[in-house]
Order: C-alpha cells, then structure tokens, then sequence
C-alpha cells in the first residue's frame, strides 16, 4: 500500500520542476549615480522569479537571488539592458 501511494506520487511529481534559489553577480557598466543604482534595482526586481537584488555603483555590480524555474541569467542581463545600462556576466 505504501509502494503505491510513493508511485502515485511521483507520477504526480513527473512534470514538475522544483525551483532552486540562484544567486548570481553580473557586471553592469553606465551607471553613474543613485537614480542609475535605482533603474537598474527595478529593472531586476520587477524580472519574473527574482526574490532579491543588490546594486553597487562603486563595484559596478549587481547581486541578484532568483528562483531557476522563473529566470535565467540572461534575462536578468536583459532586463539590465532594457533599463539603458550594459551588463555581462562577473566572471
């Protein structure tokens, strides 16, 4: 009985992803202030599936924490770029 609930259940699970947090740094070049820290903050948190996003002007960087199912990184770089700023991978 047991064996068929576990069955049953992972039929039940078969297509599903389980979403992982992921957390990735990405350079972003042409900010030159706060309201160019805070575009490119709202770029990233309004992208589907981020949970958190830290921008530092002085690093030239941000830290974004996003749920893998939701997000990739390239569309976070792309939301980067739609905000008027360039963005690659920190490497």
């Amino acid at each position: 009985m047991k064996s068929m609930a576990t069955i049953a259940m992972l039929l039940a699970l078969g297509g599903t992803a389980v979403a992982e947090e992921v957390t990735t740094e990405i350079k972003v070049k042409g900010m030159t202030c706060g309201s160019c820290v805070a575009a490119v903050h709202k770029a990233l948190t309004r992208t589907k599936g981020v949970k958190s996003a830290e921008v530092s002007l002085e690093k030239n960087m941000a830290k974004v924490v996003y749920e893998d199912t939701q997000a990739k990184e390239s569309d976070l770089r792309e939301a980067i770029k739609k905000a008027g700023f360039k963005a690659e991978p920190a490497s």
